[in-house]
């Protein structure tokens, strides 16, 4: 082969190689400028949420109060469970009467954060290609990003633009909201079965509210915080063991542990929230308090984020 071509070739790749890039780029933006309705000035949003607990559904409430991101409340209430967030620029006060985040109510806040999680590249992930295809029944163009360790994918609906996301999640009844679309139904899957739901029963643009709104309730706790940390790494895995009298009693399931991803990336408050057999249990505790994180970022600055981390034990047939 001549030089010649090969200096093509390599120019070709590279062309190729910056298209996909922009081109992927291009999709992550407009899944944050039509999904993002926290890029809105002021807005109110109210749903109803339902969980399953132990093989019963508990009901619950939700509302977030938005006068942009230097100033908003956020309130989540379910039967033994209440949570209050005050956002403030580069700080969230935290008023909760757990110590921890149950299981489900994780997975909920997780589905009504659409269009809010993973926009933001970390320095170790690139665009590895674009594509077309169905998400959850949608015609969609997708953006995967790859890192050494994770790939993951960022699609957009192909006709109106707006984020759409796959398993575990399901959104429905996609509606507008200024210049942005939300859906009116998210939802949190396992197993195939909805495990967690929220019904939004309003969700409407307003002028600014008083500040007096946006008091910090006595009790709270305030830390250092921002809307789009760059999300931290696994760096260090640490695999559990699986018990010998477990795997002689085919005892096998899902361990979900909370836990802090503190400053310095290392795990602190680690809990069972919901567990599987005593040993099991232990053994995930045991290999997950030595795991750790390249820390969360807001710009250059290390946060604490709350983490809720799930450890599969499945034996053969």
């Amino acid at each position: 082969m001549s030089r010649t071509l090969l200096v093509v070739l390599l120019l070709t790749s590279l062309l190729l190689a910056s298209d996909k890039t922009r081109e992927g780029q291009e999709i992550i933006e407009q899944a944050r400028s039509k999904s993002d309705i926290r890029e809105l000035p002021s807005f109110t949003m109210k749903a109803n949420l339902k969980i399953e607990n132990q093989g019963k559904l508990l009901l619950g409430q939700y509302a977030l109060l938005w006068n942009g991101p230097n100033q908003w409340r956020e309130e989540i209430s379910f039967p033994g469970f209440d949570e209050i967030r005050i956002g403030a620029s580069g700080t969230v006060a935290l008023k909760r009467n757990l110590d921890f985040v149950p299981l489900r109510v994780y997975q909920l806040q997780r589905a009504i954060r659409y269009g809010q999680e993973g926009l933001t590249l970390r320095p170790d992930e690139q665009i590895k290609q674009v594509r077309t295809r169905k998400v959850n029944g949608i015609e969609a163009r997708c953006a995967e990003i790859g890192s050494k360790v994770n790939v993951r994918e960022i699609c957009v609906d192909a006709s109106t633009g707006a984020m759409v996301r796959d398993h575990p999640f399901v959104d429905k009844e996609l509606a507008p909201l200024g210049t942005k679309f939300f859906p009116h139904l998210l939802s949190y899957v396992e197993e195939g079965k909805t495990v967690a739901e929220a019904e939004v029963t309003e969700l409407t643009t307003i002028e600014p509210l008083p500040s007096s709104t946006f008091e910090v309730p006595a009790g709270a706790v305030s830390k250092p915080s921002c809307l789009n940390p760059i999300t931290g790494r696994l760096i260090k895995r640490v695999n559990p063991s699986y018990p010998e009298s477990e795997r002689r009693t085919h005892v096998q399931g899902t361990v979900a542990i909370y836990a802090v991803i503190g400053l310095d990336g290392s795990l602190h408050d680690l809990r069972v929230v919901s567990g599987v057999s005593p040993g099991l249990n232990k053994a995930s505790l045991d290999a997950v308090q030595q795991w750790h994180y390249e820390p969360y970022k807001c710009q250059d600055t290390p946060v604490e984020v709350e983490s809720l981390i799930q450890v599969n034990y499945s034996l053969a047939q």
